[in-house]
């Protein structure tokens, strides 16, 4: 990786493609990330390398352990509960304040990124879960339906929620139920109650979208 637009871009590449990795399931919950290699990997300083672990400490994708370096987060069936309660409560405040006050553009947003999701490969045939693309345009199409709340931090709070949650997202979709499951339809279902502007059902849908993912990897993959 050759340094041709500065060390800042430098840094978002690495913090890109580390993020990837973790969300791929290529570095494991709990395995360490060190500089060395990484920086060996990407052909860049451990400098920038360390920037971009800090970055992803930040949005608790990875954790920073006295002595121990960079780590991986753990996850866990409770820690799966609590996150899925939270998105549930924030992501739903968000939508149901986006429906009441969004203008025509933040309708627009909402359309054009489910119409990118729709269009876009969710299976990989290379490895399991779903592809890199479909990945980016699903997180663009949950922070489309919630941006147009007007409340910054609660937007801010979402997407931390959003990247914590695409690790157990990513098992989800290695579940062999996840076949069965039309996922496609849900978020359509969910596009059309937002454009209707229905936000009760809006939102309703949005936490069944949830559930359902916590309930196959609470039965599939996180087994007791």
């Amino acid at each position: 990786m050759k340094n041709t637009n500065g060390v800042g871009t430098l840094t978002e590449q690495v913090y890109a493609g580390i993020r990837s990795d973790i969300l791929s399931g290529r570095h494991t919950p709990g395995s360490p990330l060190r500089l060395s290699p990484l920086a060996k990997q990407f052909d860049v300083s451990t400098a920038v390398v360390r920037e971009a672990l800090i970055r992803l400490a930040e949005r608790h994708l990875l954790v920073l352990a006295p002595n121990q370096g960079f780590r991986v987060v753990e996850i866990s069936r409770q820690d799966l509960v609590d996150l899925t309660q939270m998105r549930i409560l924030l992501e739903g405040l968000a939508l149901e304040q986006s429906i009441e006050q969004g203008d025509m553009a933040w309708e627009a947003g909402v359309v054009s990124t489910h119409h990118v999701l729709a269009r876009t490969p969710f299976l990989s045939k290379d490895s399991p879960g779903s592809t890199d693309e479909w990945a980016v345009a699903h997180n663009d199409f949950h922070v489309a339906l919630g941006v147009g709340c007007g409340n910054r931090r609660l937007v801010q709070l979402t997407d931390l929620l959003r990247d914590s949650s695409e690790l157990y997202r990513q098992m989800s979709a290695k579940a062999p139920a996840e076949e069965s499951r039309d996922v496609a339809a849900e978020h359509r279902e969910l596009m059309e109650l937002t454009v209707a502007r229905q936000s009760k059902e809006a939102v309703a849908s949005l936490a069944r979208h949830f559930q359902r993912t916590t309930d196959l990897v609470l039965e599939h993959v996180l087994v007791d």
